[in-house]
């Protein structure tokens, strides 16, 4: 337990990480003295964060950085977990907060106190596919449309997704939802916000997978001129679509993109496309023309589901340029400056 006036005799602390000390409660004026505190990190405790008090987090007017992901896990998953919109709201100063995403997640009015927040991250996800859920187009209706980057990963159960869940974040420059199961045909349908935009990064890594094989979300998927609607018009500067289940593509629709100079990466490994026919060769040598800025393109793993893939981190590619001396490179062009990497066991 953090007491009141645990720290008050720190005042100049600007830093405090109490990861994994098993704390369970934070008491109302535990953070009494700490106004320059500016990051906070109790994830990884035993928190259970509905028994905030609204002023747990008052005397942290400074504090940009909040984690109290990973805490104590809900045990009603069948009805709403309210999130203490009252003890967040007094972090008006917060840019970066990290949470856990709970079934039927509702967060009330005290987030729109958050203004300044531009990161948020669902650090841990408890989302999954029972109980008619799904996250609805209110969900974050009281959050900053300031909002530039939205990570919602690691949700492996797969849940419904709302329409206009994103309309909220007419901002946002990336996108994550890699490893949550959602499958590429809602993953493509919530981006129309972002039609005609510009954004940094889009990772839809691993969003299908084969345990999700239903009439309206098939494992294997086939590309359309439709489903492509949104996602070609946006300017792009990495592009995840690794092990997405994709097995084709229709004219005009995977390489169609209004913007390919926008492209610096772009990463579709790990899916079951068959070997380039003439068809798509002419669509690819297209795409290459007008995508003058690319750095790296990644198509390794293709045709079957491999065991132990290797994927390359869309935020950091300079792993890309040193891979082991056993994998295989070869260039597409002398005055493109475009690797191709090919697993060793090839």
């Amino acid at each position: 337990m953090l007491e009141n006036d645990s720290f008050v005799h720190y005042t100049k602390i600007e830093i405090m990480i109490l990861s994994k000390n098993f704390i369970s409660e934070i008491q109302e004026d535990a953070f009494v003295g700490l106004h320059l505190l500016k990051v906070l990190k109790v994830n990884d405790n035993l928190i259970n964060i509905t028994t905030l008090s609204n002023g747990v987090f008052r005397h942290l007017s400074n504090l940009i950085d909040l984690d109290i992901s990973r805490n104590k896990k809900s045990l009603h998953e069948n009805t709403a977990f309210v999130y203490p919109d009252g003890a967040f709201s007094t972090l008006r100063s917060l840019q970066n907060l990290s949470i856990d995403l709970f079934m039927f997640p509702e967060f009330g009015a005290g987030f729109s106190s958050l203004k300044n927040l531009t990161v948020l991250k669902f650090s841990q996800c408890y989302l999954r596919n029972s109980s008619r859920f799904r996250l609805s187009n209110s969900t974050f209706e009281h959050f900053s449309a300031n909002l530039k980057e939205l990570y919602m990963s690691g949700c492996r159960n797969f849940f419904l997704l709302e329409y206009g869940i994103l309309e909220y974040f007419p901002h946002l420059k990336i996108l994550d939802l890699s490893e949550s199961y959602v499958h590429l045909y809602q993953a493509l349908r919530i981006l129309h916000p972002f039609q005609y935009k510009n954004m940094s990064v889009i990772n839809f890594h691993h969003i299908s997978d084969n345990s999700i094989n239903e009439d309206d979300f098939p494992y294997s998927v086939v590309l359309t001129a439709e489903l492509m609607t949104y996602l070609r018009t946006i300017c792009i500067e990495a592009l995840d679509l690794s092990k997405t289940g994709i097995v084709d593509f229709k004219h005009n629709s995977l390489l169609s993109f209004e913007h390919p100079e926008c492209f610096k990466t772009f990463i579709i490994s790990a899916n079951r496309l068959p070997t380039t026919t003439a068809k798509h060769s002419l669509q690819l040598y297209s795409f290459f023309m007008k995508a003058i800025n690319i750095k790296v393109y990644d198509v390794s793993y293709l045709t079957i589901d491999y065991a132990h893939p290797v994927f390359i981190n869309v935020y950091n590619t300079e792993s890309f340029y040193h891979l082991p001396k056993s994998a295989k490179y070869f260039q597409m062009s002398p005055h493109w400056n475009i690797n191709y990497s090919l697993p060793s066991s090839i």
